[in-house]
């Protein structure tokens, strides 16, 4: 136990102390009239399991030293729950504020009322419960003045836990409030601990949900875009398989025509009526550009059922080397139509600036959805606005989108993805991966996107995702794994 007193002799205590009633002793003797020996005076209470506290702070705040003295002199070899107890001093309401805010920790207090002012302790009390917001400290008061402060007023009025005059507060029943203000202490803290944990499980519960939800549509999305691009392959393959065929047989028909115009210049006019009403020159002409366009056709449709099956590999579960560039643009593809401009919106630029990067080893659907919730909380930022770019000295008049990928220290690999909205303040930032967080209005965001994609790329990948914004500067995300 630590104090600042030093013991006391009796003739300064009895000056102090006087009677409870005529059969009781002073303070320091015990309630049955004996002298307190050190067996009789230690309290070890071995209850309930320790409290998260080293040693029990008690503050005892009296303008009259000797009642410092005579408190230390009565609880010296008390203990609870296998803790001692130390002693902070206030010999006023001003120092009392003080060591309570500089000593948050503390359990108990033995409070007087009356000192620099007749209501000094209590203005204590009101700082302690309504300034600091300090509900778990024991506060007992002490007067020897009851008629300055009447019991029943203050008990009504004050957030204290015990109101005691100095003239009943023998030594053992000093000892028993003390002990009684520390257990209650020591289980208001176990009871806080508890509710911690309970409220970090239930959010590990709630995200874990989250993600199980989030990771079922994802599966479906996959499985749904897998059958889209199965069905629309089939037919596709046929298509391109014949145009092959069928542009060789219109080449020859048109090639029999020209040698019929070589041999017979003057046609019967039969003939020449049908050649005229198609406009046999101009079919002759247009009919080898309309079989370009078509192959065009048919080969950007193959493109795009193949990045659909790319991005459909969301159930994968294994890690494999990956084509990063690959992943991207597959998501870029299914965000096509909003990029596009339409009557609310112009167009969104995107600019790849792509590093030559190996294959990369993870799990791709899991990437692709980290890419495609960025790329759509970009989109959905810059259809608020635009502003200068954060990350460089360059200024976008149209809504653009940087990505951009980098070898980073030989075995990992940088994803920037950034936009030149309008950003975002520090207290969103410090939140955005929290898991239901979400800026977005109601029914418009759930507030998982970025708090899976964190999980994705920490956990899984064992990698880093970070975001740096400020206002009217835009938004950066990074990602970076491990190659």
């Amino acid at each position: 136990m630590s104090s600042e007193n030093q013991r006391v002799s009796n003739s300064e205590t009895d000056a102090f102390f006087v009677f409870a009633d005529n059969n009781d002793t002073f303070i320091f003797a015990d309630d049955n009239g004996g002298q307190a020996s050190n067996d009789s005076v230690s309290q070890a209470v071995p209850n309930s399991p320790p409290a998260t506290v080293a040693v029990w702070k008690i503050l005892i705040v009296d303008d009259d030293v000797l009642v410092h003295r005579a408190t230390i002199l009565a609880l010296e070899d008390c203990t609870f729950e296998s803790k001692p107890l130390t002693f902070l001093h206030a010999h006023s309401g001003t120092e009392a504020k003080y060591l309570i805010q500089t000593h948050p920790d503390t359990a108990l207090i033995l409070l007087d009322v009356v000192m620099e002012t007749d209501d000094a302790g209590l203005q204590v009390v009101q700082y302690i419960r309504t300034e600091l917001h300090n509900h778990k400290v024991r506060i007992i008061l002490r007067t020897g003045q009851p008629g300055e402060a009447p019991e029943a007023s203050v008990i009504l009025n004050y957030d204290i836990n015990d109101y005691r005059l100095k003239t009943e507060l023998t030594r053992q029943k000093l000892i028993t409030v003390v002990i009684s203000s520390l257990r209650s202490y020591g289980n208001i803290l176990k009871i806080e601990n508890q509710n911690s944990e309970l409220t970090l499980a239930l959010d590990h519960l709630q995200q874990t949900q989250a993600q199980l939800i989030q990771a079922e549509k994802m599966s479906s999305l996959g499985q749904m875009v897998a059958g889209v691009a199965h069905e629309i392959n089939n037919p596709t393959n046929f298509i391109y398989g014949n145009l092959f065929h069928t542009e060789t047989y219109m080449q020859g028909l048109l090639k029999l025509i020209k040698t019929y115009q070589e041999h017979y210049p003057t046609p019967v006019q039969a003939i020449q009526t049908t050649a005229e009403s198609i406009d046999l020159p101009f079919l002759m002409e247009d009919l080898p550009k309309l079989f370009d366009s078509m192959r065009s056709g048919t080969e950007r449709i193959k493109h795009i059922v193949e990045s659909l099956r790319n991005f459909s590999r969301l159930d994968e579960a294994e890690i494999k080397p990956v084509d990063i560039h690959s992943g991207i643009e597959s998501t870029l593809l299914i965000l096509q139509h909003r990029l596009q401009a339409n009557d609310k919106h112009p167009e969104i630029a995107v600019i790849k600036e792509y590093g030559q990067l190996p294959l990369v080893n993870c799990y791709v659907g899991a990437l692709n959805q980290v890419f495609m919730n960025i790329l759509s909380n970009a989109i959905d930022a810059l259809k608020m606005g635009t502003s200068k770019w954060g990350i460089t000295s360059e200024t976008f008049s149209l809504p653009t989108i940087r990505i951009r990928t980098e070898i980073a220290d030989v075995d990992r690999v940088l994803i920037r993805i950034a936009d030149n909205g309008l950003g975002m303040s520090e207290s969103t930032l410090k939140r955005i991966f929290n898991p239901f967080f979400t800026t977005k209005p109601v029914g418009s965001g759930t507030g998982l996107g970025l708090s899976i994609s964190y999980s994705i790329v920490v956990e899984q990948h064992r990698g880093h995702l970070t975001c740096s914004s400020a206002p009217g500067k835009g938004t950066e995300f990074v990602i970076d794994i491990f190659i």
